[in-house]
């Protein structure tokens, strides 16, 4: 596997960031999909091309500002993902991205769930990152699709099924 740069800003005072534990979420699903693609024989230069992704965690009034700026909406939410590679010519290539988190909401929903606010916090790292590498949540059979993946790679972590099912 090749290189995978990760760089995390916190921007935000409601939770404690264990960064180690990011950094380990963002490495395991990067490697668990190329090892999946690997195994698919869907060998592609995503299983070696490098990947970069910025993490930053945020609290609701950024969040907000950013979902405005980008979405014409300035609503709360609990992670936006934007794209930055420069595909054109429409290979597929492994994530250049940043991944934007809401601790705030994340300890919101943890209290609300009775959860761990950091298994929530990666919930939505892992969320960000699988928008990325083409999963999708737009109809009720692509949400399930994706949302069974989350807790698939979240147990996998040792955080628990996090989102399971409910939202």
């Amino acid at each position: 596997m090749s290189e995978i740069e990760i760089g995390i800003s916190d921007n935000q005072d409601v939770l404690e960031i264990d960064r180690t534990k990011l950094r380990r979420t963002i490495e395991y699903v990067l490697g668990q999909i190329r090892e999946n693609e690997s195994t698919d024989g869907n060998e592609s230069s995503a299983g070696t091309a490098p990947a970069s992704v910025s993490l930053a965690i945020v609290d609701d009034g950024k969040i907000s500002k950013l979902k405005e700026q980008y979405f014409g909406a300035a609503e709360v939410t609990d992670v936006i993902s934007f794209d930055l590679r420069d595909n054109t010519k429409g290979e597929r290539e492994f994530p250049d991205c940043e991944i934007v988190v809401n601790a705030q909401c994340a300890a919101r929903e943890a209290s609300r769930r009775d959860g761990d606010p950091q298994a929530e916090l990666n919930l939505y790292v892992v969320h960000g990152l699988l928008h990325q590498l083409g999963y999708d949540d737009q109809t009720e059979q692509q949400a399930e699709i994706m949302h069974e993946k989350e807790d698939q790679l979240l147990e996998e972590l040792g955080f628990g099924t996090v989102y399971g099912g409910t939202g």
